[in-house]
């Protein structure tokens, strides 16, 4: 029989796949800086491709597209930037996205084009690893951070009983700094210490003497599978997105942490929560399957779980708050006791 009536609709799958060239537009709008061209006044394809140097009819293409994700909006033939596209994609921008855009389907990429490929095989985590250890990498990370956790993060910290009179913090996973250095601006008595791979320490304390930290943060390069911090060092350890990698040896990668604290010190952690939980599946899902095909047991830790451990671990005072109302983001304080 040469046509047979279909059960479903396959309409949606088709949709899903076509729409999905949106994201790599996206990235192309991004190196092309198109948002910086489209901020200060509208403007029409023609004008707009002879100051890129591209060909105008594939650009309105990309216009269209840019506009149909309510990046752009059109009035009269000319294309300006939306609300969102002003303060996440113009270069000047100080909560500018770019590179943390370039960053995030750079990871994608690499999963996406070997699926199959990692289905049979394990061994991407030092790969993963290495490609942290970057310039541009890390400025995507802080990118994010300022979008998104930086401030709730900080206000959680400096929110602690005592925060006034710390005197050391360690961030662990620390990268590039800027929780180190948002925390330190808020208490002028507190020295800090950055742990990462060391090709990442490296490049951290860079960007922390740029920033003005040269005398109150140092970077050590550790690796936690199999080195530990050093004793009771610490009033703080903030592990931001870290805890996630030691999944698997929380209990054990914990009591390390609870031994460089200082009696009375406070452990915080900032990571992803809720994945069974309503809400996000899509978005949870796809970002549990990247990382653990990236080598890692799991991006997310339910509160639960970390509030036994830390409390069988023997600390107390344990105070548990989302970073948003909309997000997966969660932070999770414990003190060590006197």
């Amino acid at each position: 029989m040469i046509t047979t009536q279909p059960c479903s609709n396959f309409e949606p799958m088709r949709t899903m796949l076509v729409e999905s060239i949106s994201t790599k537009v996206i990235l192309s709008a991004v190196e092309l800086k198109l948002f910086d061209f489209t901020e200060a006044q509208p403007i029409a394809p023609s004008p707009l491709a002879r100051q890129l140097g591209v060909i105008p009819d594939r650009l309105e293409c990309v216009l269209e597209l840019l506009t149909a994700v309510d990046l752009l909006s059109k009035e009269s033939g000319k294309y300006r930037n939306t609300t969102f596209s002003s303060e996440f994609l113009v270069s000047e921008s100080p909560l500018y996205q770019g590179d943390n855009i370039e960053l995030i389907m750079k990871f994608n990429n690499a999963i996406e084009d070997s699926i199959t490929r990692l289905l049979f095989s394990d061994n991407q985590r030092d790969k993963t690893d290495n490609e942290w250890a970057v310039t541009k990498a890390m400025e995507g990370c802080a990118q994010e951070a300022r979008s998104t956790s930086l401030l709730p993060v900080t206000e959680f910290v400096t929110g602690l009983p005592d925060f006034t009179h710390f005197s050391t913090m360690g961030d662990i996973g620390g990268n590039h700094g800027l929780y180190s250095m948002a925390i330190l601006e808020k208490n002028s008595k507190m020295q800090g210490t950055i742990f990462d791979l060391p090709p990442i320490a490296e490049l951290a304390q860079k960007r922390c003497i740029t920033a003005g930290f040269k005398n109150r943060i140092v970077t050590c390069g550790i690796d936690l599978r199999n080195e530990q911090l050093p004793l009771e060092s610490f009033d703080l350890l903030l592990s931001s997105h870290v805890l996630y990698a030691f999944k698997n040896k929380l209990h054990d990668t914990l009591a390390g942490f609870v031994q460089a604290l200082t009696p009375r010190g406070w452990f915080v952690s900032h990571h992803y929560s809720g994945l069974s939980k309503q809400g996000n599946e899509q978005m949870k899902a796809s970002l549990e399957l990247l990382t653990r095909f990236s080598g890692y047991p799991s991006h997310f830790i339910e509160q639960e779980d970390l509030t036994s451990v830390l409390a069988d671990l023997g600390l107390i005072n344990i105070r548990c708050q989302p970073v948003s109302q909309t997000g997966t983001g969660l932070l999770i304080a414990a003190q060590k006791p006197q």
